[in-house]
């Protein structure tokens, strides 16, 4: 094979020839959040803590360490974001010491730049961080009560989120730029599509023109039943769509879509090989039946995932290693068929 993993990653990305299905997490390596909680001021440092926003988060091992913000701990709600510009206060991007928080970064987590391609994630979009504000409930009482204070408060927060991402072009300098956005749960979106493209589309535009215009590939992360938003997430500019699950039809939207955007993930997170208690033999079924149904078609780079209930990296290793292994091992195997 002549490909180095990184150019295969790429490739897959940009439509071009591919000589194995990209693993990510082994083919890419990331920086930001996704592998560690990132950037303090977006989630908090490590361990828990406040925001560069005035929000604590804390890491429960329920949550196998990921940040959430604590609950009823909101600085704003539904009635008082129309006061947003008096109460939500930015972070001084500035004043963050960038070289030595990516240098912390790479020391926890490597990446070699020659042989992988490098993604930022980029904590808390537009919605999450609305939610971030003000707790999940009120800020969908807010889309529907005060869209236009809520159109204002999104149309700053991307500002920022435009510089925040020169910053992270300047010193990160990944391949691709991933924005964390969860619009949805695993059975339906947390709010109508037409509210979705009215109140949330432009901005997720917004961002990845700008990405795209730093030399950046934009990605869009969101969880659950997205399918209905599908040809809008393309239209948004985002090259790839990251952690589908089945419980959308990736192999029907492969087919749809294929050539348009790339679908990552694939594995079956809320299934049975996601449970707590379950066996590796389980779960390394799953990478295969992913690599099988997925891999076979154009657009497609496998992510797996489990939810460990744990704070200790080791243990965090165990669980998700061998997956990552095998889907490795698996995706070569079928490509020297």
């Amino acid at each position: 094979m002549g490909l180095t993993p990184k150019e295969n990653y790429l490739n897959a990305i940009n439509h071009q020839a591919i000589e194995w299905t990209p693993v990510h997490i082994v083919d890419c390596g990331v920086l930001g959040f996704g592998a560690l909680p990132g950037p303090w001021f977006e989630k908090g440092p490590l361990g828990g803590g406040y925001d560069g926003f005035g929000i604590r988060w804390i890491t429960p091992a329920s949550g196998g360490g990921a940040p959430i913000p604590a609950p009823n701990e909101h600085i704003m709600d539904a009635d008082t974001i129309v006061d947003w510009k008096k109460i939500v206060k930015f972070p001084d991007l500035e004043a963050v010491d960038w070289q030595a928080m990516v240098a912390t970064e790479l020391a926890m987590m490597p990446v070699d730049r020659n042989i992988q391609a490098v993604e930022f994630g980029c904590g808390n979009g537009v919605f999450e961080r609305l939610a971030a504000l003000m707790g999940f409930e009120e800020a969908l009482i807010a889309l529907a009560e005060e869209p236009e204070a809520c159109n204002e408060l999104m149309t700053a927060i991307t500002d920022y989120k435009i510089e925040f991402a020169k910053k992270v072009k300047q010193y990160y300098n990944p391949d691709l730029f991933t924005n964390y956005d969860d619009i949805a749960t695993e059975r339906g979106l947390f709010m109508s599509p037409a509210s979705y493209r009215k109140l949330i589309k432009p901005h997720h535009k917004r961002l990845n023109d700008a990405v795209k215009e730093l030399g950046m590939i934009p990605v869009q992360h969101t969880c659950g039943y997205c399918e209905p938003l599908i040809e809008d997430i393309i239209e948004t500019g985002a090259a790839v769509w990251t952690s589908v699950q089945p419980t959308n039809d990736i192999a029907g939207m492969q087919k749809k879509y294929g050539d348009k955007i790339v679908l990552m993930g694939g594995f079956d997170t809320n299934g049975a090989a996601g449970l707590a208690d379950a066996t590796m033999e389980t779960r390394l079924a799953e990478v295969h039946r992913c690599f099988d149904e997925y891999g076979q078609q154009p657009g497609f780079i496998f992510f797996g995932f489990v939810l460990v209930n744990s704070l200790d990296p080791a243990e965090v290793g165990a669980q998700l290693g061998p997956i990552l292994q095998e889907a490795a091992r698996y995706s070569h195997q079928l490509a020297a068929k």
